[in-house]
């Protein structure tokens, strides 16, 4: 995103910056047809049909919920759900279900993206083995990252990560956003 020119960065940044402060998809009208398009194309939000998806947000319910200040918002995945905290500056708590048993995963994430001692050993982040190939991050990738249980097994072939490690892959990964928000003016429709 920031090889993107300025007014696609500033089209982004309102789709984050609203899913921050309203704790709720944008509608589709928040981005001009021409704008929403592009950031389609370029897998930076997931239009649907309750409102745009910007990862780590999700328009549609995954069972994966994180508390902001201004109310609870579905992930994208669990590593998704796990960047927010840093993104927002504000400490959050997650809650959602193990894949494999359903039993109930509640962790707190601190404002800096990190865990206390006493969470690490609450669940893992599971990478189920990999199934069709798909179109965006939210239907493929994202649709494979879930919490599991300290009791269950994950799924032959699959990749498991400490709390902590996934907290800091999607840290990293969701850096960029940080930055992006601090840096552009927020388009307002």
């Amino acid at each position: 995103m920031n090889a993107a020119d300025r007014d696609t960065r500033r089209a982004y940044v309102s789709v984050l910056a609203h899913w921050l402060h309203a704790a709720a998809p944008p509608p589709p009208a928040l981005l001009a047809p021409e704008m929403r398009a592009r950031l389609a194309r370029l897998d930076a939000i997931v239009p649907g049909e309750h409102g745009l998806g910007c990862y780590p947000f999700s328009a549609r319910d995954t069972g994966i919920h994180v508390r902001l200040p201004a109310g609870r918002v579905a992930a994208m995945c669990a590593i998704d759900a796990l960047a927010i905290a840093r993104l927002s500056g504000e400490r959050m708590e997650i809650a959602a279900a193990c894949v494999t048993c359903h039993t109930p995963i509640r962790c707190r994430v601190e404002s800096d993206g990190s865990l206390d001692h006493d969470q690490t050993g609450l669940a893992r982040v599971v990478w189920l083995t990999a199934g069709a190939p798909a179109t965006s991050c939210s239907e493929g990738v994202c649709r494979a990252l879930h919490f599991l249980c300290p009791q269950c097994t994950a799924a032959a072939g699959s990749d498991v990560f400490t709390l902590p490690q996934a907290a800091a892959i999607g840290n990293a990964f969701f850096g960029f956003q940080r930055a992006l928000l601090r840096s552009e003016t927020v388009v307002t429709a």
